[in-house]
Protein backbone atom coordinates (compact mmCIF):
# COMPACT_ATOMS: atom_id res chain seq x y z
CA UNK A 1 0.00 0.00 0.00
CA UNK A 2 2.94 2.35 0.55
CA UNK A 3 4.11 1.60 -2.99
CA UNK A 4 0.68 2.58 -4.31
CA UNK A 5 0.66 5.74 -2.20
CA UNK A 6 4.04 6.81 -3.65
CA UNK A 7 2.73 6.22 -7.17
CA UNK A 8 -0.40 8.22 -6.34
CA UNK A 9 1.68 11.27 -5.44
CA UNK A 10 2.93 11.55 -9.05
CA UNK A 11 -0.29 10.56 -10.83
CA UNK A 12 -3.01 12.71 -12.36
CA UNK A 13 -6.31 10.99 -13.16
CA UNK A 14 -8.83 11.92 -15.81
CA UNK A 15 -11.74 13.96 -14.48
CA UNK A 16 -14.22 11.30 -15.65
CA UNK A 17 -12.82 8.58 -13.33
CA UNK A 18 -15.33 7.81 -10.53
CA UNK A 19 -12.72 7.43 -7.80
CA UNK A 20 -14.70 7.58 -4.58
CA UNK A 21 -17.67 5.68 -6.02
CA UNK A 22 -15.32 2.81 -6.85
CA UNK A 23 -13.61 2.89 -3.45
CA UNK A 24 -16.88 2.87 -1.52
CA UNK A 25 -18.35 0.14 -3.73
CA UNK A 26 -15.28 -2.05 -3.19
CA UNK A 27 -15.53 -1.50 0.57
CA UNK A 28 -19.24 -2.31 0.52
CA UNK A 29 -18.75 -5.55 -1.44
CA UNK A 30 -15.92 -6.78 0.82
CA UNK A 31 -17.99 -5.81 3.86
CA UNK A 32 -20.95 -7.85 2.59
CA UNK A 33 -18.69 -10.87 2.04
CA UNK A 34 -17.34 -10.62 5.59
CA UNK A 35 -20.84 -10.14 7.04
CA UNK A 36 -22.27 -13.11 5.12
CA UNK A 37 -19.43 -15.34 6.26
CA UNK A 38 -19.94 -14.32 9.89
CA UNK A 39 -23.72 -14.66 9.66
CA UNK A 40 -23.66 -18.15 8.18
CA UNK A 41 -20.72 -19.45 10.23
CA UNK A 42 -22.98 -19.96 13.29
CA UNK A 43 -26.44 -20.95 12.09
CA UNK A 44 -27.71 -21.57 15.66
CA UNK A 45 -27.20 -17.94 16.70
CA UNK A 46 -28.40 -15.97 13.68
CA UNK A 47 -28.88 -12.39 14.77
CA UNK A 48 -28.58 -9.36 12.50
CA UNK A 49 -26.26 -7.65 14.97
CA UNK A 50 -23.84 -10.56 14.59
CA UNK A 51 -22.96 -9.35 11.07
CA UNK A 52 -22.44 -5.63 11.84
CA UNK A 53 -18.86 -5.81 13.16
CA UNK A 54 -17.56 -8.05 10.35
CA UNK A 55 -19.29 -5.82 7.79
CA UNK A 56 -17.60 -2.72 9.19
CA UNK A 57 -14.21 -4.46 9.33
CA UNK A 58 -14.58 -5.73 5.76
CA UNK A 59 -15.73 -2.30 4.56
CA UNK A 60 -12.66 -0.64 6.06
CA UNK A 61 -10.36 -3.31 4.61
CA UNK A 62 -11.89 -3.03 1.13
CA UNK A 63 -11.76 0.77 1.23
CA UNK A 64 -8.13 0.86 2.38
CA UNK A 65 -6.98 -1.70 -0.20
CA UNK A 66 -8.70 0.04 -3.12
CA UNK A 67 -7.71 3.65 -2.37
CA UNK A 68 -4.93 4.02 -4.97
CA UNK A 69 -6.09 1.39 -7.47
CA UNK A 70 -6.53 3.89 -10.32
CA UNK A 71 -3.06 5.36 -9.76
CA UNK A 72 -1.57 1.86 -9.95
CA UNK A 73 -3.54 1.24 -13.16
CA UNK A 74 -2.06 4.40 -14.69
CA UNK A 75 1.41 3.20 -13.69
CA UNK A 76 1.07 -0.43 -14.85
CA UNK A 77 -1.16 -0.26 -17.92
CA UNK A 78 0.50 0.36 -21.28
CA UNK A 79 0.48 3.87 -22.64
CA UNK A 80 2.53 6.44 -24.48
CA UNK A 81 5.51 8.37 -23.16
CA UNK A 82 4.77 12.01 -23.85
CA UNK A 83 6.95 15.11 -23.52
CA UNK A 84 5.48 18.58 -23.24
CA UNK A 85 6.18 22.10 -22.09
CA UNK A 86 4.09 23.38 -19.22
CA UNK A 87 3.76 26.42 -17.02
CA UNK A 88 4.51 25.92 -13.35
CA UNK A 89 3.97 27.47 -9.94
CA UNK A 90 6.03 27.01 -6.79
CA UNK A 91 4.15 26.89 -3.50
CA UNK A 92 5.38 27.16 0.08
CA UNK A 93 4.68 24.92 1.96
CA UNK A 94 4.25 22.04 -0.46
CA UNK A 95 1.66 19.27 -0.49
CA UNK A 96 0.92 17.04 2.47
CA UNK A 97 3.54 14.35 3.02
CA UNK A 98 1.69 12.36 5.64
CA UNK A 99 -0.61 12.86 8.55
CA UNK A 100 1.50 15.41 10.39
CA UNK A 101 3.96 16.84 7.87
CA UNK A 102 4.19 18.81 4.66
CA UNK A 103 6.83 19.09 1.98
CA UNK A 104 9.11 22.10 2.16
CA UNK A 105 8.02 23.26 -1.29
CA UNK A 106 5.57 22.19 -3.95
CA UNK A 107 5.80 22.34 -7.72
CA UNK A 108 2.43 22.68 -9.47
CA UNK A 109 2.45 21.48 -13.09
CA UNK A 110 -0.45 21.48 -15.54
CA UNK A 111 -0.77 18.06 -17.19
CA UNK A 112 -1.57 18.30 -20.89
CA UNK A 113 -3.15 14.82 -21.12
CA UNK A 114 -5.77 15.35 -18.40
CA UNK A 115 -5.95 19.15 -18.32
CA UNK A 116 -5.55 19.09 -14.53
CA UNK A 117 -2.91 20.43 -12.17
CA UNK A 118 -0.65 18.20 -10.07
CA UNK A 119 1.46 19.33 -7.13
CA UNK A 120 4.75 17.48 -6.72
CA UNK A 121 6.77 17.41 -3.52
CA UNK A 122 10.20 19.06 -3.62
CA UNK A 123 12.49 21.18 -1.45
CA UNK A 124 14.23 24.52 -1.73
CA UNK A 125 17.74 23.11 -2.30
CA UNK A 126 16.57 20.98 -5.27
CA UNK A 127 14.80 23.99 -6.75
CA UNK A 128 17.95 26.12 -6.38
CA UNK A 129 20.05 23.46 -8.16
CA UNK A 130 17.62 23.00 -11.06
CA UNK A 131 16.37 26.55 -11.67
CA UNK A 132 18.10 29.62 -12.99
CA UNK A 133 16.81 33.14 -13.36
CA UNK A 134 14.50 33.43 -16.39
CA UNK A 135 13.43 29.78 -16.50
CA UNK A 136 9.67 30.13 -16.76
CA UNK A 137 8.58 26.73 -18.07
CA UNK A 138 8.98 23.04 -17.28
CA UNK A 139 9.73 20.23 -19.74
CA UNK A 140 7.67 17.28 -18.46
CA UNK A 141 8.06 13.59 -19.28
CA UNK A 142 4.95 11.55 -18.51
CA UNK A 143 3.44 8.15 -19.19
CA UNK A 144 -0.12 8.70 -20.40
CA UNK A 145 -3.02 6.34 -21.03
CA UNK A 146 -6.82 6.49 -20.94
CA UNK A 147 -6.95 6.52 -17.13
CA UNK A 148 -4.50 9.37 -16.53
CA UNK A 149 -0.84 10.39 -16.49
CA UNK A 150 2.13 9.40 -14.37
CA UNK A 151 4.79 12.13 -14.15
CA UNK A 152 8.13 10.40 -14.77
CA UNK A 153 10.29 13.50 -14.56
CA UNK A 154 10.64 17.21 -15.24
CA UNK A 155 13.29 19.84 -15.82
CA UNK A 156 13.15 23.61 -15.89
CA UNK A 157 13.68 25.28 -19.27
CA UNK A 158 13.87 28.75 -20.79
CA UNK A 159 10.75 29.55 -22.78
Amino acid sequence: MLWAARIGMRTVLMASIPEWTTYITAGFVIGLIFAAKAFYARPAQRKPTQAVDPFFGGFCLGLACSINIYAVCVYLLPGDIIHYESAYEITYPGPSAGKFSRCEAGLRIKDINTGRWIELCTNQSDLDKQRQRGMNAVWVTARANKVGSYIVGYRFIFK
